[in-house]
Parts: C-alpha cells; sequence; structure tokens
C-alpha cells in the first residue's frame, strides 16, 4: 500500500471570495478527504493567508475538526450580522459599482478595517495561547505573504513566529487600511508580489510531492471585457494572478531542470502542481460583499470543488 503523498496548500487571496477557500480547506479537512494526503505546509496571503492560518492553529492545537471550526466560526463572525452592518456592507459594495467613485486616503480617516480584523484574529486565530514552541509551530509550516512598500519586495512571514501585525499586513489592502509597519519598515496587502507564496516549498525539510493552489482570480475569461466595470474587473484579476503565475513557473523551471540534470535531485525533487480555481461570474466589487448569501454561497462551492484535487484534470499547466 503506498503512503499518501506529502501535499502543500497555497491559498491566493482575494477579499470575502476567500471563503471559497475557507470552503475547500473545510472539505478536504473532512473524515472522507483527510486520510488521502499528508498535509506538510500551507501558505496564503491576504484572506487566503487568514484560511491558511486558522487552519494552521487548529491543526496544531487538536487537528483537522479543530481546524475546520475556527475557519467556519471566523467567516462566521465576519458575516453582515446586524441592520448597521447590513447598511454598511451594501453601501460598500453599490459604491464600488457605481460608473465614478473618488478614492479617499486612509490617512484623512480612521480605517474601521484593521481593528475589526485585529478583533476577529485575536478571537478566532487566539495566537497567544498557541504553544510557543518553534518546533510545534513549524508542523505544518505556514507562510503568510505580504508588501514591503518601502523596499519595494515581497516577504513570506513564517508561523513560528507569527504576529497578528504580519497577517493584518497581508490583507492590508488600500485605501481600506492603512499600511502596517513591521520589522522598521511597512507593509500592504501581499497580492502585489505574492499571492500566495509559493517557491519556499520548495526548500522545505519535509518537501512536498504536490502544491495544490486554491486560485480565487479567474485565469480565462470566455469574451473581451468592453464595458469600463468589466475591463477594470478583468485588469484587476490579471494583476492578481501576476504574482501566482510566476511562482508556479518557478516550480515548473526546477521540475523541468531536474528532468535535464539529474544530479539537482541531491537537493530538490519534482513537484507535481494542482490547481483548484474559482470559477463563478463575480465582478471585482463583490470582493467587498461580506453578506450571509455571498459568504454561503462561495463556502459551498469550495466545498463541492475540492475534490478536483484528487483528479487528472486539476494538473498544472492544463
Amino acid at each position: 500500500m503506498s503512503l499518501a503523498p506529502k501535499i502543500a496548500i497555497a491559498c491566493q487571496g482575494g477579499g470575502s471570495h476567500a471563503a471559497f477557500a475557507a470552503g475547500v480547506l473545510s472539505a478536504l479537512l473532512a473524515p472522507q478527504f483527510r486520510d488521502r494526503y499528508q498535509l506538510v505546509a500551507l501558505s496564503g496571503t491576504s484572506g487566503g493567508a487568514i484560511c491558511a492560518a486558522l487552519v494552521w492553529s487548529g491543526l496544531i492545537r487538536g487537528g483537522a475538526e479543530e481546524a475546520r471550526r475556527r475557519l467556519i466560526d471566523f467567516w462566521r463572525d465576519l458575516e453582515v450580522n446586524d441592520i448597521l452592518d447590513a447598511v454598511a456592507n451594501f453601501w460598500a459594495v453599490s459604491s464600488a459599482r457605481l460608473p465614478v467613485s473618488a478614492e479617499v486616503s486612509p490617512y484623512l480617516y480612521s480605517p474601521i478595517a484593521e481593528p475589526r480584523l485585529r478583533d476577529l484574529l485575536t478571537r478566532h486565530l487566539d495566537l497567544a495561547s498557541l504553544p510557543s514552541d518553534p518546533h510545534r509551530r513549524a508542523s505544518p509550516k505556514l507562510l503568510i505573504g505580504a508588501t514591503d512598500i518601502i523596499h519595494g519586495l515581497g516577504v513570506a512571514f513564517e508561523g513560528e513566529s507569527l504576529t497578528y501585525d504580519e497577517l493584518i499586513a497581508s490583507a492590508a489592502v488600500p485605501p481600506l487600511f492603512r499600511a502596517v509597519q513591521a520589522h522598521g519598515t511597512l507593509f500592504w496587502d501581499g497580492l502585489f508580489s505574492r499571492n500566495p507564496p509559493v517557491r519556499e516549498f520548495t526548500d522545505l525539510p519535509e518537501r512536498p510531492d504536490e502544491i495544490w493552489v486554491v486560485q480565487i482570480n479567474p485565469q480565462q475569461r470566455k469574451r473581451e471585457p468592453r464595458a469600463m466595470p468589466e475591463i477594470i474587473d478583468r485588469r484587476n484579476e490579471l494583476s492578481a494572478n501576476l504574482a501566482l503565475s510566476q511562482e508556479l513557473f518557478f516550480i515548473t523551471k526546477i521540475n523541468e531542470l531536474l528532468a535535464q540534470h539529474p544530479s539537482l535531485r541531491e537537493r530538490y525533487k519534482p513537484i507535481n502542481i494542482r490547481v483548484v480555481e474559482l470559477e463563478d461570474d463575480l465582478d471585482y466589487p463583490s470582493k467587498l460583499d461580506r453578506s450571509s448569501p455571498m459568504i454561503d454561497r462561495l463556502l459551498r462551492m469550495g466545498q463541492e470543488r475540492a475534490p478536483w484535487f484528487f483528479e487528472g484534470g486539476s494538473l498544472w499547466p492544463r
């Protein structure tokens, strides 16, 4: 009987659309799937980073069911939960869909996104109660993508020393957030540079056999975008996928070099890539939508599509 393959899972960011990643992860951690692979690492950016971190913390504490509970509880808590929140959610999504909009610097007012996210993470991630032993916090390995806007670099924060500031930095998309200060510099959302971190998986002590990518932004569209909202949507999707394409190209190149130069196998090994993509006609403003119907829809789609990782159609390149 062959051993279950070692897997690293990378979760792309995309605002509320990252609930799709939560659905995928929840399904993969369910009893019918979790014995079919060995999870050695997780990575993520923005909403995908939060999903990866919640699973990581649950696995360290108590296992798969703890990870699933923390993951789903976070997204349920993020949903619109009262009339004032519903009005704010409607205003945010509707304003983003206006043909003309004005963006205001977050330094001219006090953004509410950062303190609210910090409160949610304190409740559901609860870093203070995690074991301090770095060896325990490294199994599975966790990598969080963010962008150093002062030095123009993409970074990957590690779970062994993860802080709330680092995780919030990964989700700090302007102008909803101000830049987050950490490590003597300033950070924005990782979507600008590491969406999500992948190439570090090749240097793990326990190298994966496969990398599974949960892709939020669609790779392809069926028709030419012509209306201005369609053009803006596609521009944002292509920009968000640029970093992921570069990461996957790196893995593919390593695989090609291994085939040509067997001596490289002393350091690297071939790694299969599988990608499951959110395939739905959702516009960019819907990434701000925290309504229950939207979150329910995305969680359900993720749960339904998780089995694709075990099928040949998920292999990348297509």
